[in-house]
């Protein structure tokens, strides 16, 4: 007898209409701040894996982290000429909003790029420009970064269910 009025089961043994896409779960549940996980992402990128950490993707803001990271380590390779040439800085601006504009260069490809960058993202740059050997690094930048990653907790170390 097949009774249509009982959830259908899926793989997973989980009721068909109590599995949802969104976990329900904000970035702060999840144990892991924002800005701890971009600084992860950046300086890190295999730690939080998709496929182990999948309840911190589903999340818009994590998602949103996630490509802010993908965005400031695009810059870094760049600027470390890891692809083939290397980009020239040609300069740094403070902004009124404390955002911070970069304007750098690739010659070969006569291409300029200009980018405003938030404070954490300008941060978190430098920090991986300076363990690449590349320039000094702000006490102040080490600093927020260093906050940043405390947001990191122990819950983050067990993945997600």
């Amino acid at each position: 007898m097949n009774d249509l009025s009982r959830p259908s089961k899926q793989a997973g043994g989980a009721p068909a209409k109590e599995r949802t896409k969104d976990s329900g779960k904000g970035p702060r549940q999840h144990g892991v701040s924002p800005e701890g996980l971009l600084c992860a992402l950046v300086l890190a990128p295999d730690t939080f894996a998709r496929n182990r950490f999948f309840g911190l993707y589903e999340d818009p803001v994590m998602r949103r982290t996630r490509r802010r990271a993908y965005h400031v380590r695009a810059i870094l390779r760049q600027l470390l000429g890891r692809g083939k040439e290397k980009a020239l800085l040609i300069g740094r601006w403070e902004l009124d909003d404390d955002r911070v504009l970069l304007r750098y260069r690739l010659e070969n490809l006569k291409l300029e790029r200009t980018t405003a960058l938030s404070v954490l993202e300008s941060a978190v740059l430098s920090f991986a420009l300076h363990r690449a050997g590349q320039g000094e690094l702000d006490p102040e930048d080490r600093a927020r970064v260093e906050r940043a990653l405390e947001g990191l907790s122990a819950e983050s170390a067990a993945p997600t269910t």
